[in-house]
C-alpha cells in the first residue's frame, strides 16, 4: 500500500540532533498557509510574486485587499526559464521561491530579488528535510504533515534580521484539529491493515479546511516531532530515490538527487497520467499530484499547465523497501507500455 506518511519516534534523540526546522527564530503554526497569509499582512507588500506552478492554497493564502499578486514563469522542468520579470520588481515586493519536491532551482533568481530590495520568502514545504536552504531567502516555510502524519503544522522560519511577529496566537479550531487527529488516525491504520480507504474523505476536507489565519500548532504535533527519528527518516527516503532513479531515470523530472536534499517523492511525467494513475489504485499503489493549476493559474503559462497535465509523483518516503519499490516499479513500466 502506498502514498501515506507515518512517523518513527526515537525518544532517545537530543537536541543537536533535530533538524534545522526545529531551530532558529521560528513560529510553530497550525498550517504551512498561515505563514504565507501572516508574512502578506505584517509585511503589506504592494505585490507578491508567485510561480506559475504552485499549490492553490499558496495562492489563496497570498490574497490580501490592496496587495497585487503577479506570477513568474515556470518552465515544465521545473525551472524558471527567463529573467526579465525580475526588472519589474521593486522594492518592498514579496517573492515565493518554492523547492520543489525538495530541489532548489531558483537560487540565481533570489539573488537578483533581493539585490532589487524585495522579501525573499522560500517555500520549502517540500524540502523540509533538506540539509541547507538558501541563504538568499529572509524566510523560510516548512510543513511537517507532508512529511510525517501529525494531525497539524506549519513552521516559519525567519532568518538573519528579518522580521518575526511575536504575537500570541490562538490553539487551532477544536473541531478541525479532532477531525485532522482522527483522520491521521484512519489513514495510518490504512496503511499497515489495510481495509477501505474511508479516511480519504476526511482527510481531503481537512487539508481543504485548513486554517487560514494564524493559530499555533498543537500540542500533539509539536510533540511528536521532537520525537522522530529523522536521521532514519532522511536515509530511507534518500535510499529509495535513488533506487527509482536507476530504474526509472528516463520519466524523473529531477534524475539527479544532489547531498543534501531529501525529497518528498519521486516526481515524473506520463502523457496518459490520469489513466496510468488509475491502473495504480487498483493495485495500491496511491501516486499523488502535485498540483492542480487549472482556473487558478493564467492559463498564459503554457509550460505550467502542460505539465500539471503530466506530473505525479511516485511515493518514496520512510514506510519502504526495496522490495516496496520494485513493485511499484514492475507495475508502472507495465501500465505506461499498455
Amino acid at each position: 500500500m502506498f502514498g501515506l506518511e507515518f512517523f518513527e519516534s526515537n525518544v532517545s534523540l537530543k537536541a543537536k540532533e533535530f533538524p534545522l526546522f526545529l531551530s532558529g527564530r521560528q513560529r510553530l503554526l497550525a498550517t504551512a498557509r498561515s505563514a504565507v497569509k501572516l508574512l502578506v499582512r505584517a509585511l503589506r507588500p504592494a505585490t507578491v510574486w508567485l510561480p506559475s506552478y504552485i499549490c492553490g492554497v499558496v495562492i489563496d493564502a497570498a490574497r490580501e485587499a490592496g496587495v497585487r499578486m503577479r506570477f513568474y514563469a515556470v518552465d515544465d522542468s521545473l525551472k524558471i526559464p527567463d529573467n526579465d520579470w525580475l526588472a519589474e520588481i521593486h522594492a518592498g515586493d514579496l517573492v515565493i521561491f518554492a523547492d520543489y519536491f525538495g530541489f532548489d532551482t531558483w537560487s540565481s533568481h533570489g539573488i537578483e530579488a533581493r539585490a532589487r530590495g524585495a522579501r525573499v520568502i522560500e517555500d520549502a514545504c517540500q524540502a523540509m528535510l533538506n540539509r541547507d536552504f538558501s541563504p538568499h531567502a529572509d524566510y523560510i516555510i516548512f510543513s511537517p504533515r507532508k512529511f510525517i502524519g501529525v494531525p497539524d503544522g506549519g513552521i516559519l522560519l525567519a532568518e538573519k534580521n528579518a522580521e518575526l511577529s511575536d504575537a500570541d496566537f490562538p490553539a487551532p479550531p477544536p473541531q478541525w484539529l479532532l477531525q485532522a487527529t482522527r483522520a491521521s488516525i484512519l489513514r495510518a491504520e490504512f496503511d499497515r491493515y489495510g481495509g477501505k480507504r474511508s479516511w480519504f474523505k476526511m482527510f481531503q476536507s481537512t487539508e481543504a479546511q485548513g486554517p487560514m489565519e494564524p493559530c499555533r500548532m498543537s500540542d500533539l504535533s509539536t510533540a511528536i516531532l521532537r520525537i522522530v527519528d529523522w536521521p532514519t527518516i532522511k536515509r530511507r527516503r534518500r535510499r529509495n530515490y535513488e533506487f527509482l532513479v536507476s530504474e526509472l531515470g528516463e520519466l524523473a523530472i529531477f534524475p539527479n538527487l544532489p547531498r543534501y536534499v531529501v525529497p518528498l517523492g519521486f516526481p515524473i511525467r506520463v502523457r496518459n497520467r490520469d489513466r496510468v494513475r488509475r491502473a495504480l489504485f487498483n493495485v495500491r499503489i496511491y501516486p499523488a499530484v502535485h498540483w492542480e493549476i487549472v482556473d487558478l493559474v493564467p492559463a498564459e503559462f503554457l509550460s505550467s499547465h502542460r505539465l500539471a497535465s503530466e506530473i505525479m509523483t511516485l511515493p518514496s518516503d520512510q514506510r519502504y523497501g526495496r522490495d516496496d519499490m520494485r513493485r511499484m516499479v514492475s507495475k508502472l513500466k507495465r501500465y505506461i507500455s499498455l
